[in-house]
């Protein structure tokens, strides 16, 4: 039998977990446990400048994988409209330049960060792809230990 913490995270992946009608009789308690306490959710910016249906297909995955992560992820146009996040993903080499002039040196050090390709490029490159999951798992790594 799994343990909670593992049903839970089943159940947020779209998982129906099956327990006999004895078991359930036996321990007498629900199919699946309550959801888990909600923790500090951090909050990560996307930052990409297309509007194709392709960029808009990849910035719901990312925000898909952050979830799982459970870090909250939201779209913004640039730095101004991301607020107070705790991280940035920047789409294109012209918006990281420009978020980097924008944001002061003292902010630039306490946010986890990267820069991606653009996502029409990420969507045609293995490489390209590779490289975005693996920054993706670094940013989610030092916002968990925030």
């Amino acid at each position: 039998m799994r343990d909670d913490a593992s049903r839970v995270r089943l159940e947020e992946m779209g998982f129906e977990i099956y327990v006999p009608r004895g078991m359930r009789a036996a321990s007498g308690r629900d199919v699946l446990p309550p959801t888990a306490p909600e923790r500090v959710r951090a909050r990560v910016a996307l930052i990409a400048r297309t509007e194709s249906a392709s960029a808009r297909a990849l910035l719901a995955q990312v925000a898909r994988a952050f979830a799982f992560a459970r870090i909250d992820a939201a779209v913004a146009s640039d730095a101004a409209n991301a607020g107070d996040a705790a991280g940035f993903v920047v789409f294109g080499a012209s918006p990281g330049r420009e978020i980097g002039t924008a944001l002061p040196a003292e902010r630039q050090k306490a946010v986890a960060w990267t820069t991606a390709a653009e996502p029409h490029e990420i969507a045609g490159s293995v490489a390209a792809k590779r490289a975005l999951w693996s920054e993706l798992k670094r940013v989610a790594r030092t916002l968990a230990k925030a």
